[in-house]
């Protein structure tokens, strides 16, 4: 069975079938309007967290490095790995 053509659209005597047709794709368009409001808040909330990570990351690097300058035996820096050793009180006598 042939689909309808455009012009057919316009000749047809169901009225009923048309207005049908023009308010799902009304529908359509406003679920397309909220699906898209959602993608601009998920991009916006997306780049919030980066900057937000990214300024953490600079500010544990910060505190990393200003206790390593200073020799603090609390949290020195392994500088293969970043990793944090144990105090030498904390370790056994």
């Amino acid at each position: 069975m042939a689909e309808p053509q455009f012009d057919d659209l316009d000749n047809t005597n169901d009225n009923g079938e048309r207005e049908e047709l023009v308010k799902h794709v009304l529908d359509l368009q406003t679920q397309l309007r909220g699906m898209l409001s959602r993608v601009d808040d998920a991009r916006k909330e997306h780049q919030s967290l980066t900057t937000e990570n990214q300024l953490l990351q600079k500010y544990i690097n910060n505190s990393l490095t200003s206790t390593a300058v200073f020799g603090a035996t609390n949290g020195a820096i392994n500088s293969n790995n970043m990793t944090l050793r144990q105090s030498s009180a904390d370790s056994p006598r």
